[in-house]
């Protein structure tokens, strides 16, 4: 909405506003464009960044914890500085990976050159036009908020998991949360 309203006309010095609140712009979407074309543009780009994504993300944060416990150890004898490796690692691995599926995304959804094309046409145009770096243009900036974002994120779930534990220890036998049904990460 926020994009459309700034490329809204401009004429005589009036700004002239193409919706008149989130409803508006809803009905007015879905009136013009359609259900699955209005609402949904541009979900194959998220699902192709999320999916694989979290793949990654928890996949590169285990595996720099995993690495890292003691000979004869386990995850609980981590520091707070190796959760915070790890989680910049997973964070920047994250946008890393799939940035193209987001930057395709972000096209789709706001660029109207774009409006009635498919992912992969879309990703072909700016692929041919631009290169790799067209598919990446952003990525170090996000990546620069990645790193510290979901350092804090990994180090804060893993410092409240501890907390609990301790809070509650009986709730833990044989690595099984009996009142969760999860098994520990032990």
């Amino acid at each position: 909405m926020q994009v459309m309203n700034s490329a809204a006309n401009t004429s005589a010095g009036v700004t002239t506003r193409k919706y008149d609140g989130v409803m508006d712009c809803v009905l007015k979407t879905v009136r013009n464009e359609g259900l699955a074309k209005g609402l949904y543009r541009g979900q194959t780009s998220m699902l192709l960044r999320e999916i694989p994504g979290n793949f990654c993300w928890y996949g590169v944060y285990e595996g720099v914890c995993l690495s890292q416990i003691p000979e004869g150890g386990t995850k609980r004898d981590l520091t707070t500085s190796t959760h915070l490796l790890g989680g910049a690692s997973a964070g920047v691995a994250y946008w890393t990976a799939f940035y193209p599926a987001d930057t395709i995304g972000s096209q789709l959804r706001a660029n109207p050159q774009y409006a009635s094309k498919g992912f992969t046409e879309v990703f072909l145009d700016v692929y041919k036009r631009e290169g790799l770096g067209g598919l990446y243009r952003g990525w170090g900036i996000t990546a620069m908020r990645a790193a510290p974002a979901h350092a804090l994120i990994f180090a804060m779930y893993e410092r409240t998991m501890g907390a609990f534990r301790r809070w509650d220890p009986e709730g833990e036998e044989d690595g099984m949360d009996r009142r969760s049904g999860w098994i520990s990460h032990s």
